[in-house]
Protein backbone atom coordinates (compact mmCIF):
# COMPACT_ATOMS: atom_id res chain seq x y z
CA UNK A 1 0.00 0.00 0.00
CA UNK A 2 3.04 2.31 -0.01
CA UNK A 3 2.04 3.48 -3.48
CA UNK A 4 -0.82 5.45 -1.89
CA UNK A 5 1.41 7.44 0.52
CA UNK A 6 1.52 10.63 -1.56
CA UNK A 7 -1.56 10.18 -3.69
CA UNK A 8 -4.42 12.63 -3.56
CA UNK A 9 -7.80 12.49 -5.18
CA UNK A 10 -10.60 14.95 -5.80
CA UNK A 11 -14.10 14.05 -4.63
CA UNK A 12 -17.35 15.92 -4.99
CA UNK A 13 -18.72 16.41 -1.46
CA UNK A 14 -22.42 16.10 -0.68
CA UNK A 15 -23.87 18.21 2.14
CA UNK A 16 -25.15 16.50 5.30
CA UNK A 17 -27.61 18.17 7.65
CA UNK A 18 -27.42 17.52 11.38
CA UNK A 19 -29.60 14.46 11.66
CA UNK A 20 -29.74 10.81 12.67
CA UNK A 21 -28.51 8.54 9.88
CA UNK A 22 -28.70 4.84 9.10
CA UNK A 23 -26.01 2.89 7.26
CA UNK A 24 -27.46 1.09 4.27
CA UNK A 25 -26.23 -2.38 3.25
CA UNK A 26 -24.30 -0.81 0.36
CA UNK A 27 -22.49 1.51 2.79
CA UNK A 28 -24.24 4.75 1.87
CA UNK A 29 -25.58 6.99 4.63
CA UNK A 30 -29.37 7.43 4.61
CA UNK A 31 -31.01 10.19 6.63
CA UNK A 32 -33.61 8.83 9.04
CA UNK A 33 -34.80 11.81 11.03
CA UNK A 34 -34.00 15.49 11.25
CA UNK A 35 -32.61 16.71 14.59
CA UNK A 36 -32.95 20.23 16.02
CA UNK A 37 -30.35 22.63 14.57
CA UNK A 38 -27.58 22.29 17.15
CA UNK A 39 -23.86 21.69 17.04
CA UNK A 40 -24.32 18.09 18.16
CA UNK A 41 -22.77 15.48 15.94
CA UNK A 42 -25.03 13.17 13.92
CA UNK A 43 -25.43 9.59 15.07
CA UNK A 44 -25.15 6.71 12.63
CA UNK A 45 -27.12 3.47 13.09
CA UNK A 46 -26.27 0.18 11.47
CA UNK A 47 -29.14 -1.46 9.61
CA UNK A 48 -30.54 -4.43 11.54
CA UNK A 49 -32.91 -7.23 10.53
CA UNK A 50 -34.24 -9.75 13.05
CA UNK A 51 -31.47 -8.71 15.47
CA UNK A 52 -28.84 -9.89 12.98
CA UNK A 53 -26.52 -7.33 11.40
CA UNK A 54 -26.80 -7.14 7.66
CA UNK A 55 -23.39 -7.11 5.99
CA UNK A 56 -22.28 -3.63 4.93
CA UNK A 57 -20.40 -3.96 1.65
CA UNK A 58 -18.78 -1.51 -0.73
CA UNK A 59 -17.75 -1.28 -4.33
CA UNK A 60 -15.57 1.54 -5.68
CA UNK A 61 -18.57 3.72 -6.54
CA UNK A 62 -20.41 3.46 -3.20
CA UNK A 63 -17.09 3.86 -1.37
CA UNK A 64 -16.48 7.17 -3.17
CA UNK A 65 -20.07 8.35 -2.66
CA UNK A 66 -19.95 7.60 1.06
CA UNK A 67 -16.53 9.27 1.34
CA UNK A 68 -18.00 12.37 -0.30
CA UNK A 69 -20.81 12.42 2.26
CA UNK A 70 -18.48 12.00 5.23
CA UNK A 71 -15.78 14.43 4.10
CA UNK A 72 -18.42 16.96 3.09
CA UNK A 73 -19.96 16.76 6.57
CA UNK A 74 -16.58 17.20 8.27
CA UNK A 75 -15.72 20.19 6.09
CA UNK A 76 -19.04 21.91 6.81
CA UNK A 77 -18.82 21.22 10.54
CA UNK A 78 -15.34 22.77 10.80
CA UNK A 79 -15.87 25.77 8.51
CA UNK A 80 -19.61 26.43 8.88
CA UNK A 81 -19.47 27.35 5.18
CA UNK A 82 -21.00 25.99 2.01
CA UNK A 83 -19.06 23.26 0.24
CA UNK A 84 -16.65 23.99 -2.63
CA UNK A 85 -17.11 22.09 -5.94
CA UNK A 86 -14.27 19.67 -5.06
CA UNK A 87 -12.10 18.73 -2.11
CA UNK A 88 -8.51 17.50 -2.36
CA UNK A 89 -8.05 14.60 0.07
CA UNK A 90 -5.04 12.47 0.95
CA UNK A 91 -5.51 8.71 0.92
CA UNK A 92 -5.06 6.78 4.16
CA UNK A 93 -2.57 3.94 4.71
CA UNK A 94 -4.29 0.81 6.11
CA UNK A 95 -3.64 -0.16 9.71
CA UNK A 96 -2.63 -3.66 8.60
CA UNK A 97 -1.87 -5.07 5.17
CA UNK A 98 -0.76 -8.41 3.68
CA UNK A 99 -0.99 -10.23 0.37
CA UNK A 100 -4.77 -10.77 0.51
CA UNK A 101 -6.25 -8.34 3.05
CA UNK A 102 -6.10 -4.73 4.19
CA UNK A 103 -7.76 -3.32 7.33
CA UNK A 104 -8.40 0.26 8.38
CA UNK A 105 -9.18 0.54 12.10
CA UNK A 106 -11.29 3.70 12.26
CA UNK A 107 -11.88 3.52 16.00
CA UNK A 108 -12.28 0.80 18.62
CA UNK A 109 -14.80 -1.72 17.30
CA UNK A 110 -15.14 -0.06 13.87
CA UNK A 111 -13.07 -1.56 11.02
CA UNK A 112 -13.05 -1.30 7.25
CA UNK A 113 -11.84 -4.50 5.55
CA UNK A 114 -10.66 -5.37 2.04
CA UNK A 115 -10.13 -8.97 0.99
CA UNK A 116 -8.73 -9.61 -2.50
CA UNK A 117 -9.99 -9.42 -5.09
CA UNK A 118 -13.29 -7.50 -4.65
CA UNK A 119 -14.64 -8.07 -1.13
CA UNK A 120 -14.95 -4.88 0.97
CA UNK A 121 -16.94 -4.67 4.22
CA UNK A 122 -17.45 -2.47 7.27
CA UNK A 123 -17.57 -4.29 10.62
CA UNK A 124 -18.63 -2.82 13.98
CA UNK A 125 -19.25 -4.10 17.48
CA UNK A 126 -21.94 -1.48 18.18
CA UNK A 127 -25.28 -0.67 16.59
CA UNK A 128 -24.73 3.08 16.90
CA UNK A 129 -21.77 5.40 17.17
CA UNK A 130 -21.17 9.15 17.26
CA UNK A 131 -20.10 10.51 13.90
CA UNK A 132 -17.58 13.16 14.92
CA UNK A 133 -15.80 15.24 12.24
CA UNK A 134 -12.55 13.43 13.08
CA UNK A 135 -14.14 10.01 12.59
CA UNK A 136 -15.87 11.17 9.40
CA UNK A 137 -12.53 12.37 8.01
CA UNK A 138 -10.71 9.11 8.84
CA UNK A 139 -13.52 7.03 7.41
CA UNK A 140 -13.73 9.15 4.25
CA UNK A 141 -9.99 8.91 3.60
CA UNK A 142 -10.06 5.15 4.20
CA UNK A 143 -13.00 4.72 1.81
CA UNK A 144 -11.21 6.67 -0.93
CA UNK A 145 -8.17 4.42 -0.49
CA UNK A 146 -10.45 1.38 -0.62
CA UNK A 147 -11.97 2.68 -3.87
CA UNK A 148 -8.47 2.99 -5.36
CA UNK A 149 -7.64 -0.58 -4.26
CA UNK A 150 -10.88 -1.91 -5.80
CA UNK A 151 -10.16 -0.04 -9.05
CA UNK A 152 -6.69 -1.56 -9.16
CA UNK A 153 -8.14 -5.04 -8.59
CA UNK A 154 -10.59 -4.44 -11.43
CA UNK A 155 -7.75 -3.33 -13.70
CA UNK A 156 -5.69 -6.44 -12.91
CA UNK A 157 -8.72 -8.66 -13.54
CA UNK A 158 -9.44 -6.90 -16.84
CA UNK A 159 -5.86 -7.43 -18.02
CA UNK A 160 -5.92 -11.10 -17.02
CA UNK A 161 -9.29 -11.84 -18.66
CA UNK A 162 -8.41 -10.13 -21.94
CA UNK A 163 -5.02 -11.86 -22.09
CA UNK A 164 -6.74 -15.18 -21.45
CA UNK A 165 -9.35 -14.55 -24.17
CA UNK A 166 -6.64 -13.58 -26.66
CA UNK A 167 -5.01 -16.95 -26.06
CA UNK A 168 -1.52 -15.47 -26.16
CA UNK A 169 0.64 -13.08 -24.20
CA UNK A 170 3.40 -10.64 -25.01
CA UNK A 171 6.01 -13.02 -23.67
CA UNK A 172 4.72 -15.72 -26.06
CA UNK A 173 5.08 -13.34 -29.02
CA UNK A 174 8.58 -12.22 -28.03
CA UNK A 175 9.70 -15.79 -27.36
CA UNK A 176 8.47 -16.85 -30.81
CA UNK A 177 10.33 -13.90 -32.34
CA UNK A 178 13.58 -14.82 -30.60
CA UNK A 179 13.20 -18.44 -31.73
CA UNK A 180 12.87 -17.31 -35.35
CA UNK A 181 15.87 -15.00 -35.02
CA UNK A 182 17.97 -17.78 -33.53
CA UNK A 183 17.12 -19.98 -36.53
CA UNK A 184 17.87 -17.18 -39.03
CA UNK A 185 21.18 -15.96 -37.58
CA UNK A 186 23.40 -18.21 -35.51
CA UNK A 187 25.77 -15.32 -34.74
CA UNK A 188 23.37 -13.70 -32.28
CA UNK A 189 21.93 -16.77 -30.61
CA UNK A 190 23.78 -16.29 -27.25
CA UNK A 191 22.32 -12.80 -26.83
CA UNK A 192 18.88 -13.96 -27.91
CA UNK A 193 19.07 -16.88 -25.49
CA UNK A 194 19.82 -14.42 -22.67
CA UNK A 195 16.82 -12.40 -23.79
CA UNK A 196 14.62 -15.46 -23.59
CA UNK A 197 15.81 -16.10 -20.02
CA UNK A 198 15.06 -12.50 -19.08
CA UNK A 199 11.59 -12.78 -20.59
CA UNK A 200 10.89 -15.88 -18.55
CA UNK A 201 11.85 -14.05 -15.35
CA UNK A 202 9.55 -11.13 -16.21
CA UNK A 203 6.58 -13.29 -17.14
CA UNK A 204 4.21 -11.83 -14.58
CA UNK A 205 4.88 -8.28 -15.78
CA UNK A 206 4.77 -8.97 -19.49
CA UNK A 207 1.42 -10.75 -19.19
CA UNK A 208 -0.20 -7.34 -19.03
CA UNK A 209 -0.31 -7.14 -22.85
CA UNK A 210 -3.92 -6.11 -23.55
CA UNK A 211 -5.99 -3.37 -25.09
CA UNK A 212 -5.87 -0.52 -22.61
CA UNK A 213 -9.12 0.92 -23.99
CA UNK A 214 -11.01 -1.98 -22.40
CA UNK A 215 -9.62 -0.95 -19.02
CA UNK A 216 -10.68 2.66 -19.65
CA UNK A 217 -14.24 1.63 -20.55
CA UNK A 218 -14.50 -0.59 -17.47
CA UNK A 219 -13.27 2.21 -15.18
CA UNK A 220 -14.56 5.56 -16.51
CA UNK A 221 -13.68 7.31 -13.24
CA UNK A 222 -9.93 6.72 -13.54
CA UNK A 223 -8.09 10.06 -13.25
CA UNK A 224 -6.45 9.89 -16.68
CA UNK A 225 -8.22 8.56 -19.76
CA UNK A 226 -6.28 6.22 -22.04
CA UNK A 227 -8.91 6.03 -24.77
CA UNK A 228 -7.50 5.15 -28.21
CA UNK A 229 -4.11 4.09 -26.81
CA UNK A 230 -3.45 0.42 -27.60
CA UNK A 231 -0.79 -2.13 -26.77
CA UNK A 232 -0.88 -4.80 -29.47
CA UNK A 233 1.11 -7.90 -30.30
CA UNK A 234 4.27 -7.28 -32.30
CA UNK A 235 2.72 -9.01 -35.32
CA UNK A 236 -0.15 -6.50 -35.53
CA UNK A 237 1.56 -3.29 -34.31
CA UNK A 238 2.32 -0.97 -37.25
CA UNK A 239 4.72 1.96 -37.30
CA UNK A 240 1.70 4.28 -37.44
CA UNK A 241 0.31 2.69 -34.25
CA UNK A 242 3.69 3.13 -32.61
CA UNK A 243 3.87 6.77 -33.72
CA UNK A 244 0.39 7.40 -32.34
CA UNK A 245 1.30 5.96 -28.94
CA UNK A 246 4.60 7.87 -28.82
CA UNK A 247 2.86 11.13 -29.80
CA UNK A 248 0.18 10.59 -27.12
CA UNK A 249 2.78 10.03 -24.42
CA UNK A 250 4.91 12.96 -25.62
CA UNK A 251 1.93 15.31 -25.53
CA UNK A 252 0.94 14.02 -22.10
CA UNK A 253 4.34 14.84 -20.62
CA UNK A 254 5.16 17.96 -22.66
CA UNK A 255 7.96 16.51 -24.81
CA UNK A 256 8.56 18.34 -28.13
CA UNK A 257 8.65 15.66 -30.79
CA UNK A 258 9.34 15.22 -34.50
CA UNK A 259 8.74 11.91 -36.23
CA UNK A 260 8.87 10.65 -39.79
CA UNK A 261 6.02 8.37 -40.84
CA UNK A 262 4.57 7.66 -44.25
CA UNK A 263 1.71 10.00 -43.27
CA UNK A 264 4.06 12.96 -42.88
CA UNK A 265 2.91 15.68 -45.24
CA UNK A 266 6.34 16.08 -46.87
CA UNK A 267 6.62 12.40 -47.83
CA UNK A 268 2.95 12.10 -48.76
CA UNK A 269 2.97 15.27 -50.84
CA UNK A 270 6.21 14.80 -52.74
CA UNK A 271 6.85 11.07 -52.94
CA UNK A 272 4.23 8.58 -51.78
CA UNK A 273 0.54 8.19 -51.19
CA UNK A 274 -0.51 7.40 -47.63
CA UNK A 275 -0.79 3.65 -47.18
CA UNK A 276 1.27 2.90 -50.27
CA UNK A 277 4.03 1.14 -48.33
CA UNK A 278 3.62 -2.16 -46.54
CA UNK A 279 5.12 -2.49 -43.08
CA UNK A 280 7.98 -4.52 -44.49
CA UNK A 281 8.65 -1.83 -47.12
CA UNK A 282 8.55 0.88 -44.47
CA UNK A 283 11.17 -1.00 -42.43
CA UNK A 284 13.37 -1.32 -45.53
CA UNK A 285 12.98 2.41 -46.16
CA UNK A 286 13.84 3.41 -42.57
CA UNK A 287 16.80 1.02 -42.47
CA UNK A 288 18.61 2.94 -45.21
CA UNK A 289 21.73 4.90 -44.33
CA UNK A 290 20.05 8.17 -45.27
CA UNK A 291 17.22 7.75 -42.78
CA UNK A 292 19.43 6.19 -40.09
CA UNK A 293 21.70 9.28 -40.23
CA UNK A 294 18.78 11.60 -39.48
CA UNK A 295 19.42 11.81 -35.67
CA UNK A 296 23.14 12.45 -36.29
CA UNK A 297 22.25 15.16 -38.78
CA UNK A 298 20.03 16.91 -36.23
CA UNK A 299 22.73 16.65 -33.54
CA UNK A 300 25.29 18.14 -35.93
CA UNK A 301 23.01 21.06 -36.73
CA UNK A 302 22.54 21.70 -33.01
CA UNK A 303 26.28 21.56 -32.42
CA UNK A 304 26.93 23.98 -35.29
CA UNK A 305 24.43 26.46 -33.88
CA UNK A 306 21.78 25.98 -36.57
CA UNK A 307 19.32 24.06 -34.40
CA UNK A 308 17.24 25.22 -31.45
CA UNK A 309 18.25 28.41 -29.61
CA UNK A 310 17.87 27.12 -26.05
CA UNK A 311 18.80 30.47 -24.50
CA UNK A 312 16.02 32.14 -26.45
CA UNK A 313 13.60 29.38 -25.41
CA UNK A 314 14.49 29.94 -21.73
CA UNK A 315 13.82 33.65 -22.12
CA UNK A 316 10.57 32.96 -23.93
CA UNK A 317 9.49 30.74 -21.02
CA UNK A 318 10.37 33.41 -18.46
CA UNK A 319 13.10 31.21 -16.96
CA UNK A 320 16.05 33.38 -18.03
CA UNK A 321 16.30 37.16 -17.70
CA UNK A 322 15.55 38.85 -21.02
CA UNK A 323 18.30 41.41 -20.35
CA UNK A 324 21.20 39.60 -18.67
CA UNK A 325 20.29 35.90 -19.19
CA UNK A 326 20.51 35.10 -15.44
CA UNK A 327 18.33 32.15 -14.36
CA UNK A 328 15.10 33.40 -12.77
CA UNK A 329 12.24 31.69 -10.95
CA UNK A 330 8.61 32.60 -10.55
CA UNK A 331 5.64 33.29 -12.79
CA UNK A 332 6.01 35.68 -15.71
CA UNK A 333 3.13 37.70 -14.27
CA UNK A 334 5.39 38.45 -11.26
CA UNK A 335 8.85 38.69 -12.84
CA UNK A 336 7.89 40.20 -16.20
CA UNK A 337 10.76 38.10 -17.59
CA UNK A 338 13.45 39.92 -15.58
CA UNK A 339 15.72 39.01 -12.69
CA UNK A 340 15.51 41.03 -9.48
CA UNK A 341 18.46 43.22 -10.55
CA UNK A 342 17.12 44.07 -14.00
CA UNK A 343 13.47 44.50 -12.99
CA UNK A 344 12.71 48.25 -12.73
CA UNK A 345 11.64 49.42 -9.29
CA UNK A 346 8.53 51.01 -10.80
CA UNK A 347 6.48 47.88 -11.56
CA UNK A 348 4.06 49.83 -13.74
CA UNK A 349 6.95 50.99 -15.89
CA UNK A 350 8.39 47.46 -15.82
CA UNK A 351 5.13 45.97 -17.08
CA UNK A 352 4.79 48.64 -19.78
CA UNK A 353 8.33 47.90 -20.96
CA UNK A 354 7.73 44.15 -20.94
CA UNK A 355 4.49 44.50 -22.90
CA UNK A 356 6.10 46.78 -25.45
CA UNK A 357 8.95 44.31 -25.95
CA UNK A 358 6.32 41.78 -26.99
CA UNK A 359 5.12 38.34 -25.94
CA UNK A 360 8.14 36.27 -24.76
CA UNK A 361 7.01 33.39 -26.97
CA UNK A 362 7.23 35.66 -30.03
CA UNK A 363 10.40 37.23 -31.44
CA UNK A 364 11.28 40.19 -29.23
CA UNK A 365 10.36 43.79 -30.05
CA UNK A 366 6.98 42.85 -31.51
CA UNK A 367 4.98 45.28 -29.36
CA UNK A 368 1.79 44.94 -27.34
CA UNK A 369 -0.10 43.50 -30.32
CA UNK A 370 2.00 40.31 -30.15
CA UNK A 371 0.16 39.25 -26.99
CA UNK A 372 -2.96 37.11 -27.06
CA UNK A 373 -5.85 37.48 -24.66
CA UNK A 374 -8.65 39.66 -23.39
CA UNK A 375 -7.70 43.22 -22.40
CA UNK A 376 -7.60 43.53 -18.62
CA UNK A 377 -6.76 39.82 -18.22
CA UNK A 378 -3.48 37.94 -18.77
CA UNK A 379 -1.79 36.94 -22.02
CA UNK A 380 -3.01 33.41 -22.70
CA UNK A 381 0.47 32.44 -23.91
CA UNK A 382 3.02 34.09 -21.61
CA UNK A 383 0.92 35.20 -18.63
CA UNK A 384 1.82 38.91 -18.69
CA UNK A 385 -1.06 41.06 -17.40
CA UNK A 386 -2.65 42.92 -20.32
CA UNK A 387 -3.86 46.52 -19.95
CA UNK A 388 -7.56 47.23 -20.20
CA UNK A 389 -8.72 49.14 -23.27
CA UNK A 390 -9.33 52.17 -21.10
CA UNK A 391 -5.63 52.13 -20.15
CA UNK A 392 -4.65 52.89 -23.70
CA UNK A 393 -3.35 49.42 -24.36
CA UNK A 394 -4.93 49.30 -27.78
CA UNK A 395 -6.59 46.35 -29.44
CA UNK A 396 -5.39 42.86 -28.56
CA UNK A 397 -5.53 40.11 -31.06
Amino acid sequence: MSTHDSRTTEIHPKPLATARYSLAPNGLLLRREQLPPTKLHPYVELVRANDISLPVTYDSHTARDTAAQLLGYARQFHTQQSLPPTLSVELLEPTSHNATTSTWTLETGLDLHYHAPFDATLDTENTTWELTPALATRCGRALLTLAAVLDHAQAVATHAVLADRCGTTTIDNLTDWTNRKIEDDDGYWPILRDLQNALAEEDTILRQQTLITALDIANPDLPTTLTDLHLNAVETLTHLDAAKAIRYIANRYGIPLFMWTEEHWWIARHHLSVGELTEAEWHRFTSTQEIQDFPLHIEQRQQDGHGIDFELALKQAGLSCRKCSVRIRGEVADTYGHCATCLPADRTAALTEALERGCPTEPFDRGVASHSGTPGAACSVCGLPLPALSDGGGDQR
